[in-house]
């Protein structure tokens, strides 16, 4: 009876220990989300908080331009917290080759970089043909210097902070915390919501976030292939950005009877990323993504201590 009691209570106090690595495990888990999600919240009212100071000296500057001020001031604080979260929560000195921003080998750097632009022209040469072919193309103007500029802008800017931000940052830290597989459609699932719009309608909006989802895989599956780097990230989505701007300012007019959700999303809102063709060429360009990962191998890139668990997609 004795030995029976015995056995109750080391089963009793198994049980318990191991309730409690349960729980120290669920608690630190989501104790490193803490960091993650924190760093945004803080970031984004400092920015606008330092845009009013703005507005001090100049009442008649817009809305829109102060939002825009903002969002500079929020990314530069951005940079310059960077290399010391990468010390702190990565463990690594080197931030800028952790988030694929390795420049050592100019010659390589370039070529990746215009491998990522060079593919983004193939997709847009498919669509271009696709409403050629479809006699939806009325006209095809020539470039203006300042069309011209202003895209260029749009990738050393505006594209260039959006992947350092999600493909770069946000991607080490989705693999540090949940692995590859789970991090991939994390991170993605994310830089979708970033762009809602709420000027779109349930219809419109519904494809223009899956077309974001999508474009955000992609981007993923690019920096895999280019073994961690960057670069072709920034190539392929400025490519897309930069050429599409082109496009929309005047260098091809669309027929007005071109059926509006293969230009997508909505009559109100010309950008493929949310039309059939576009999510239809996203979800082709991903099957021939995957196979080529399955050639080239692992993804090398993070210099993050993060776990090898669901590291192949």
């Amino acid at each position: 009876f004795k030995g029976k009691r015995t056995n109750k209570f080391y089963r009793i106090r198994k049980l318990k220990l191991s309730i409690n690595r349960f729980w120290n495990r669920w608690l630190h888990q989501k104790m490193q989300w803490i960091p993650t999600i924190t760093l945004f919240l803080f970031l984004y009212p400092a920015g606008w908080f330092v845009s009013q100071f703005f507005f001090l000296f100049n009442r008649e500057i817009s809305s829109n331009n102060l939002s825009i001020l903002g969002t500079i001031i929020t990314f530069i604080l951005f940079l310059i917290l960077l290399p010391s979260w990468g010390r702190i929560r990565w463990k690594t000195n080197d931030i800028w080759l952790s988030i694929g921003l390795d420049f050592k080998n100019k010659y390589t750097a370039l070529k990746i970089f215009f491998n990522g632009f060079i593919f983004s022209v193939f997709l847009i040469i498919i669509l271009f043909i696709f409403f050629l072919l479809s006699g939806w193309i009325d006209r095809v103007d020539y470039i203006k210097f300042i069309q011209l500029l202003n895209a260029i802008l749009l990738i050393v800017g505006i594209v260039f902070a959006e992947e350092m931000i999600f493909r770069g940052w946000l991607m080490e830290e989705m693999v540090l915390l949940v692995g590859m597989r789970r991090g991939m459609i994390f991170q993605s699932a994310i830089f979708s919501l970033a762009h809602y719009r709420s000027d779109l309608s349930l219809l419109a909006l519904i494809p223009f976030l899956t077309g974001l989802f999508l474009f955000g895989i992609v981007l993923t599956f690019r920096r895999i292939i280019d073994k961690g780097s960057l670069l072709g990230c920034i190539g392929l989505h400025g490519g897309l950005v930069g050429i599409w701007y082109l496009f929309d300012s005047g260098m091809v007019s669309f027929s007005i009877d071109t059926p509006y959700f293969l230009l997508g999303p909505s009559r109100n809102m010309v950008n493929p990323i949310g039309s059939v063709i576009g999510i239809i060429i996203l979800l082709i360009t991903i099957f021939f993504q995957r196979r080529l990962f399955a050639r080239t191998g692992r993804f090398l890139a993070s210099t993050v201590n993060a776990s090898s668990k669901d590291e192949t997609p």
